[in-house]
């Protein structure tokens, strides 16, 4: 009883408000992905770990850890770890982006072309269908073309050739094609 289904459980489950709760993993945004990478995250860190000691300096120890120099220079070169990260961020983003807009155009044109394509083996079906009744209804047809040279080989009697009777001669006389049968 405990393996298809133990509603005891259940019960105490629903009444103490706990249900099975599948979690969802978080998706990473672009911005997640581009902080991520390791040509972003380490000038951004080191600048922020610059101008946090330049602070810790300037208000924990009244300034005498760093000449004024010093903290020029950190400034500075703190300022290019940021461009660099922050530019970097720029970058990966507009890639991310074109990245997804590709994606999508490459989707699109994949549905056109398997439309197209059903549209074509739909034609073809057709077309196969037509032409196996038109077979069907030449062969099932009691109406020959004597004059055709395919119908009339077996027919040679019908043309006068190969018949003995006195004064006879084949007709060898063709009008021209109408598209009509008779």
């Amino acid at each position: 009883m405990s393996a298809v289904l133990d509603f005891r459980e259940l019960r105490d489950k629903v009444l103490a408000g706990e249900m099975d709760e599948e979690e969802e993993p978080m998706e990473d945004t672009g911005l997640g992905l581009e902080v991520k990478s390791p040509r972003i995250a380490i000038p951004l860190c080191f600048g922020v770990a610059s101008l946090g000691g330049i602070a810790f300096d300037k208000w924990g120890n009244q300034g005498t850890a760093f000449s004024p120099a010093w903290v020029t220079g950190l400034v500075a070169l703190s300022a290019l770890s940021f461009g660099a990260a922050f530019g970097g961020m720029s970058r990966g983003l507009e890639a991310q982006t074109d990245k997804e807009r590709y994606e999508k155009l490459l989707n699109q044109s994949q549905d056109i072309i398997e439309e197209q394509q059903e549209e074509i083996e739909a034609m073809e079906a057709e077309s196969e269908e037509k032409e196996a009744e038109d077979q069907a209804e030449a062969e099932n047809s009691y109406q020959y073309d004597y004059l055709n040279a395919e119908d009339s080989f077996f027919h040679g009697p019908s043309l006068g050739m190969g018949v003995t009777a006195f004064g006879q001669e084949g007709v060898l006389y063709r009008p021209k094609d109408t598209g009509m049968l008779w």
